[in-house]
Parts: structure tokens; sequence; C-alpha cells
């Protein structure tokens, strides 16, 4: 005997169904639950868990009063599964940081192909503000500002939605790590170089020395919280 959907599923498989056919796109507003609940034969109640279910995966958002729309917000959904995982210890730093470098590394050869002048000319700025910053809190800010740049700049949305969750993830679970690494002027200075190095390697269009340098700064960065965190 076929085992019958659950009602919910009916819901959310309909909706998916209508994104799939771009009858429904980006920023535009889902019928009302009423509606649905009548056109697919189910309860308001399965319709408001479906609902649930697909805002809790970032399908698709609700403003107050004006309905539920359909959006492409996966970012928290996946920083949720990932730390989750990691609570569960199906994913440790290592785990983590594997992922990240791969993620980097192919996120700088695309933003070589495809990095304007301008967005070359913010990170030189994120580079010198950083130099600059004397505040822990500031250094923290403009060196991820720096890696973010990398990122939007491949033109991957998959790479950047990744790499924003992953970072996410080790900032709760890896206690104070960027404010560690960046402790002493001595491990800025270092880790200032790679950056800029990254970045002259960008506006030369140079994939292999950039990635290089990227590279010594995983390494430099790795070797300090393993050190220093006991990890």
């Amino acid at each position: 005997m076929k085992k019958q959907k659950k009602a919910y599923k009916i819901v959310i498989d309909y909706i998916k169904q209508q994104i799939r056919n771009r009858e429904l796109m980006i920023g535009e507003l889902l019928p009302p639950e009423r509606e649905l609940s009548e056109k697919l034969g189910v309860s308001r109640n399965s319709v408001r868990e479906a609902l649930k279910i697909l805002s809790v995966i970032g399908v698709i958002s609700s403003r107050q009063g004006a309905g539920n729309y359909v959006s492409c917000d996966f970012d928290h959904y996946l920083v949720d599964t990932f730390s989750m995982m990691f609570i569960l210890g199906e994913l440790d730093y290592d785990q983590i940081n594997q992922i990240r470098i791969g993620l980097e590394m192919q996120a700088y050869a695309l933003a070589v192909k495809y990095a304007d002048n301008s967005e070359i000319l913010q990170m030189q700025e994120y580079v010198e503000k950083l130099d600059r910053s004397q505040n822990e809190e500031e250094n923290t800010l403009w060196d991820k500002k720096i890696h973010y740049a990398i990122a939007k700049a491949s033109r991957n949305v998959l790479i950047q939605n990744i790499l924003n969750a992953l970072s996410e993830v080790m900032d709760v679970f890896i206690e104070d790590m960027r404010r560690e690494i960046l402790r002493t002027e001595e491990r800025k200075e270092m880790l200032q170089e790679f950056h800029k190095q990254m970045v002259e390697y960008l506006i030369k269009r140079d994939a292999k020395n950039g990635q290089k340098a990227l590279m010594q700064h995983f390494e430099m960065i790795d070797q300090i919280i393993h050190e220093e965190m006991k990890i």
C-alpha cells in the first residue's frame, strides 16, 4: 500500500514546483494561506507548518502585514546546520578549516578573473585600514572584510554563502579566535604582509602567487590556533 504524503509536504512540494517552473520568483508574494489551503485540499494548519519549514531553511520570508514572499536567504540555515554538526561532534575545527581553505583558494582564482578595479581598490582600502587600526575589534572587522571582498569578487554566490556560514561558526565556537590571531603586533604585521601580497597579485592577475600568499596566511593562522588554543 502506498504511503500517503503528509499534508504539509504537499504544500512544500507545490511551492517548490512553482519556483522550479518560474511561476514564483525571488521577491514575489505567495498566495494567501486560505487560497493554498483550498487549492491543495489541506488544512490551514498544514499550510502554516509548511511555510514555517520553508522559512527556517531560507526559501521564504515574511513581512509583517504583507504575507510571505520568496527569498534566497540561506546563510542562517547553513550557519544553523554547521553549528549543530559542530555541537554533535560531526564537525571539528580542522574539517571546517579544510573546507574554508579550499573554497577561499578557489574564490581567489575566480577573483583574479572577475574582480574589477573598484573591488581591488576597496580591498586595498581595507588593508590600509587594518594597517592603521590599533583596536582588536577593528582588526577583526577589517580582516574579515578583506576575505569577504575576495569571496564576493569570485562572483560565485555559493562560495560566498558557505564561506560566510563557516566564518560565523568558527567565530561562535572557537573562542576569540580572530582576536587571538591578531593579538600581537608581530602577528598582525606578518598577516598584513600576506594580505598585501594577496591584493598585489590580484592587481597583476597572478593567481598562482596570490594563492601562495593566501596559503601562507592560512598556515600561520592554523599554527597559532593549534598551539595557543589547544585544539
